[in-house]
């Protein structure tokens, strides 16, 4: 491994870290934790705006769900569909054989031999800054379509929730300790395994992505230095078709 190529790995890793959350894909919406404990002695309004919570909830986790998924396919927009359907084609199916490619080294059973890596010839890419621009415009418009829609809906009424709670329960301070410790407790707690995946969301710059599709490339291509290095385009605007 170059020196270059280890500093790059060491830079990408760290902004992975900084800018990536948990992926949204991998939780699953639980609808009991919107119950209120019967032991908390709250009125029937605030149990029935939890029903409504709770919707709102999933509107908004099932909505950052469909955006993961648009995030998912950023390789795959790298290529322009105005290069035309051969070169657009051959941009799609080489990005999936390199996502796909798994390491079968074990660390716990270092006799089973390396995955052969990817034929250099069997991979041609087509990668323009503009067709990732055009998307992250895309991109950027669903993204702030859903903060001040779906998002922002859920997160009024939670607020709105622990008013009406303290304005029907705060006479009785028993009672309102009770529901606060479940309310900025348990429950909070809860949505913040779902909230805490809007970090995993934001999209890699174009310096970004290249910088990563050139590492995989480094990874998981025989004979990949030239074709690493062609991810790298100096004037803005150029294709490079490898």
């Amino acid at each position: 491994m170059s020196n270059v190529t280890f500093k790059l790995r060491q830079k990408r890793s760290m902004t992975r870290l900084l800018n990536q959350g948990r992926s949204i894909l991998d939780y699953n919406f639980d609808a009991s934790a919107f119950i209120v404990p019967q032991w908390i002695l709250a009125p029937p309004e605030v149990r029935n705006a939890m029903n409504t919570l709770q919707y709102r909830a999933m509107v908004a986790v099932y909505g950052m769900k469909s955006i993961m998924v648009v995030r998912d396919r950023r390789y795959f927009e790298l290529c322009p569909k105005k290069a035309g359907s051969i070169v657009y084609q051959l941009h799609q199916s080489s990005m999936r054989r390199l996502l796909e490619w798994k390491e079968d080294w074990n660390f716990a059973d270092p006799t089973l031999a390396a995955a052969p890596k990817i034929p250099r010839d069997a991979l041609q890419f087509c990668v323009d800054p503009i067709a990732y621009g055009k998307f992250t415009c895309d991109y950027t418009n669903r993204i702030d379509g859903f903060m001040s829609g779906p998002f922002q809906n859920w997160r009024q009424l939670r607020m709105e929730i622990g008013h009406l709670a303290f304005r029907l329960m705060s006479h009785k301070p028993h009672d309102y300790n009770e529901w606060c410790v479940w309310w900025e407790g348990k429950f909070a707690d809860d949505m913040w395994k779902w909230e805490v995946c809007l970090e995993g969301l934001i999209l890699p710059t174009w310096e970004e992505i290249i910088d990563d599709v050139y590492l995989m490339i480094n990874d998981r291509v025989e004979d990949a230095q030239d074709l690493a290095n062609s991810f790298y385009i100096s004037t803005p605007g150029v294709a490079s078709t490898t």
